[in-house]
């Protein structure tokens, strides 16, 4: 072989080592670079579920201020125009951005009342005014019988509910809960429940307190809900019980001329308020490119204005 042709050889294989070099380097630039990126992603994802808690602290705060406004004013109610209704929008928070909304739970049907002890009389009344909520949905209001097996410690069905013996037949098969439902979502395993239905009832209905026993808060309940609470409560009678909020006073409301009769009744009953105790945030946490999502539910101590968190999720 000439010098020329070893010259030649020589050079193809620098340039076949250059290529592979350039190749590893290439491939461990590029596993770096998805490490790097792996652990960015790990430390924003740890990041915002630590701030996740913070802006549970936030909503606590916002509670206990909107407690000490009406303290110092002495009219104790909630509204939607109090300062805990409106919405957070992108508020810097650490080292991410925080976006949340306070709902009242007072303002909702309380599921859990419907097999709640005491005068049974009431808890027939809270069972017929869910009923007329489902009515008012077009949804059956046969489901609710089988909310109350759900949640009746007992195993008696209802004329159209569902016990033990109806959900061990289902394929997987599983057994009534027989107590207090914990979350909303609960609902998707009750008998008749379908996904429709669930998306379609699930924002006028609440299971907090799980104790039950609280009556709802004319100041921020939704039109549907007013309505279902009992049947001479028509759609004008809603519409112009909302007109005329917020109601700082219950006296207020009395004077409300198309509900003063059957709001007299109800009252009796203890049904309605002007004022809450539970409230729950649905926030969202942006940390770069992640996102957390968190609901958390907390009960306002009426005399102190500080607030014990009932439930916290974070997904």
């Amino acid at each position: 072989m000439s010098r020329s042709d070893e010259r030649g050889v020589a050079l193809l294989l620098a340039l076949l080592i250059l290529t592979l070099l350039v190749a590893l380097i290439l491939e461990f630039d590029s596993e770096a670079r998805r490490e790097y990126r792996d652990a960015a992603a790990f430390r924003d994802n740890f990041k915002a579920t630590v701030l996740t808690r913070a802006a549970v602290q936030a909503a606590k705060a916002i509670l206990q201020q909107d407690f000490l406004k009406d303290k110092q004013a002495g009219q104790f109610y909630d509204a939607p125009t109090d300062l805990w209704a409106f919405p957070i929008q992108q508020y810097p928070i650490g080292d991410g951005v925080l976006s949340a909304q306070v709902d009242d739970e007072r303002g909702k049907l309380n599921l859990n009342d419907l097999a709640a002890g005491g005068d049974p009389n009431a808890r027939k009344s809270k069972v017929i005014r869910v009923k007329r909520l489902f009515e008012l949905m077009q949804i059956s209001p046969e489901i609710v019988d089988a909310i109350v097996d759900w949640i009746d410690p007992d195993d008696t069905p209802e004329p159209a509910g569902a016990e033990t013996l109806y959900y061990q037949s289902l394929h997987p098969p599983y057994r009534a809960a027989n107590a207090p439902l914990q979350t909303l979502g609960e609902l998707r395993l009750v008998k008749g429940m379908t996904p429709e239905s669930f998306d379609k009832i699930s924002r006028y209905l609440t299971v907090f307190p799980q104790e039950g026993e609280g009556r709802l808060n004319l100041n921020t309940a939704e039109s549907i809900v007013i309505q279902a609470l009992d049947p001479r409560v028509s759609q004008a009678v809603a519409g112009e019980i909302i007109q005329g909020r917020p109601y700082k006073t219950i006296q207020e409301l009395d004077r409300v001329g198309s509900f003063e009769a059957v709001g007299k009744e109800l009252r009796l009953q203890n049904v309605y308020d002007i004022k809450s105790d539970v409230f729950s945030a649905r926030m969202t946490l942006t940390v770069n490119e992640v996102v957390k999502q968190a609901i958390v539910t907390l009960r306002r101590d009426a005399n102190t204005g500080t607030s014990a968190v009932l439930y916290y999720r974070v997904f």
